[in-house]
């Protein structure tokens, strides 16, 4: 059931309250009349059993989404209606978390679901009015985006080292480029990852983690600072090169800097280091594909598995969570169909071993071209064109969502 309540004259922004008791929901309609909110729709149980075509008829038109959620009455529920959100405006909502008391274990799970906000109740008026306006003011700055397309976040994680996970993210992220449409790869290793390196581009003067420290000044013009750009019309955002202390970064730092890179992209595509950390969670909540890489070994496998039951515990939606297993040939004893038998999930794509042409490319620094006859490349050239249909120019239609980060 849900209920509608006019708080002002600015109907772009729109308040999305979720099994919040009347008491709360009464101060967020006083918190949002404060702010300047156009809309407040409270839903009074979880989104799991509200139509998709009601929630889609109610975002229809707005220009930004805020959703306050409780996640002290079920904690599943609660994960099952962020991704609702989060997919119905493609992870372009900003998420609160709601909860009685500030619980480590909660709000880590509120974290992996996509939430970048939590507040306790009984909520302070003027303290969610201050963040609204916050809120509202980041989303104004960035409303020079909006003519563009929402980017696609893909990531791409190995499930060990020499998975090839970096080679796959650095080939597709090419080629995508190729296809006249704006790409950035970003290496999300803290240090010593290999994007740089597999294209190239020996001096770079900043780092992804450097880009997360300034989060408070990130615009486009400091982007532009940070990024290298690649021959193929990709830009890159590599790892720093050197070792050293890792910065303490929160999650809701990197959520924002996603989001905000997909603003600006067509596709952003993310190299992640293995694991499954805070970081790494956060990663896959904002991407809109996750990609698991494998080579065909029975070690190798075994972690894909592990992986997998992980993350479907965290309750990743299974759409988004796909396999990739690399290094792979017709010659193998285990068959691509025993492999998906024994992960239980099906494979989106098995590339083959193809040294005569990948082991060149990585040794100098310049990934396969389309030019070339390569199966690696033939298999990626074919993804990309999947993801990035030829067209005179890139599409550039108005957005539906806006987001704040």
């Amino acid at each position: 059931m849900a209920e509608e309540f006019k708080t002002s004259e600015g109907g772009a922004l729109c308040l999305v309250t979720v099994s919040l008791d009347a008491s709360a929901v009464d101060q967020v309609r006083r918190a949002a009349a404060q702010a300047g909110a156009g809309l407040v729709t409270n839903f009074t149980s979880y989104l799991e059993t509200v139509p998709s075509s009601q929630l889609e008829k109610l975002l229809t038109g707005t220009e930004a989404v805020v959703c306050l959620i409780d996640f002290e009455k079920d904690k599943n529920l609660a994960v099952q209606t962020a991704s609702t959100m989060q997919t119905l405006t493609k992870n372009h909502a900003t998420l609160i978390a709601l909860s009685s008391e500030e619980n480590p274990d909660l709000i880590l799970h509120a974290m992996r679901a996509g939430c970048t906000e939590y507040l306790t109740k009984p909520l302070r008026i003027e303290q969610l009015a201050e963040l609204l306006r916050k809120l509202r003011g980041r989303w104004q700055s960035t409303a020079r985006h909006s003519t563009q397309p929402v980017g696609r976040v893909l990531a791409f994680m190995g499930v060990r080292g020499g998975a090839g996970a970096s080679t796959i993210a650095v080939h597709l992220g090419s080629f995508l480029a190729r296809r006249q449409r704006k790409t950035l790869i970003v290496d999300q290793h803290p240090w010593l990852g290999h994007v740089a390196l597999l294209m190239g581009l020996d001096a770079h003067n900043f780092s992804f983690y450097e880009l997360l420290q300034n989060i408070s000044r990130l615009d486009e013009m400091l982007l532009k600072s940070y990024v290298a750009h690649h021959s193929s019309g990709a830009d890159v955002l590599p790892s720093a090169d050197l070792m050293g202390e890792a910065a303490r970064i929160e999650g809701d730092v990197l959520g924002r800097a996603i989001r905000f890179l997909a603003s600006v992209y067509n596709f952003v595509v993310m190299d992640c280091p293995s694991g499954l950390g805070e970081l790494d969670l956060v990663t896959a909540a904002c991407s809109d594909e996750f990609y698991l890489v494998a080579t065909p070994e029975v070690p190798a496998l075994r972690d894909l598995s592990r992986y997998l039951d992980r993350l479907r515990e965290l309750q990743m939606t299974p759409a988004k969570l796909k396999v990739v297993i690399n290094q792979y040939s017709s010659g193998r004893r285990v068959t691509l169909g025993q492999i998906e038998e024994a992960i239980g999930h099906p494979i989106a794509f098995a590339f083959p071993t193809d040294a005569a042409y990948l082991i060149p490319a990585l040794d100098t620094g310049s990934p396969i071209s389309p030019e070339q006859r390569s199966d690696f490349g033939d298999q990626i050239g074919k993804w990309a064109m999947e993801l990035a249909p030829a067209t005179a120019t890139p599409v550039e239609t108005k957005r539906k969502f806006a987001f704040w980060f």
